[in-house]
């Protein structure tokens, strides 16, 4: 079985985030684990399981699906950044004067575009050709 050791390393190998941001607490990463696991199984139709008890998940990841759910927990975290920045700094950004409101919103909206491509040909690199 793959531990949650081996999908956060895996992640953070390949998904740089800013220390400030990502979860400082067992529990929460075990959530982030949880939540991309979720959209891994919901979009390559699997049944996979994590049981925090444990540290693991229900069955051996190949390193294609590894790299995958990394590469959610990545997306996960751009689509909560841009959630936050907006409802954060959209409601003032005239008063405050944050000139670059948009460029900045821009960045991160291309920012989760580019995520899911990733994750797009993570996934047609997985598919067998059978020409």
């Amino acid at each position: 079985m793959t531990t949650y050791d081996q999908i956060w390393q895996t992640f953070l190998n390949n998904c740089k985030v800013s220390d400030i941001d990502l979860p400082n607490t067992p529990e929460k990463i075990y959530e982030q684990i949880r939540n991309a696991t979720m959209h891994f199984n919901n979009r390559l139709r699997k049944k996979i399981m994590c049981d925090d008890i444990t540290e693991t998940v229900s069955e051996e990841l190949s390193e294609d699906s590894l790299l995958i759910l990394a590469h959610y927990i990545r997306l996960l975290f751009l689509v909560n950044q841009k959630t936050y920045f907006e409802s954060l700094w959209q409601p003032f950004s005239s008063d405050v004067g944050l000139r670059n409101f948009g460029t900045q919103l821009r960045s991160l909206e291309t920012s989760v575009k580019e995520q899911e491509r990733t994750i797009d040909t993570l996934i047609m690199y997985t598919e067998e050709d059978f020409l």
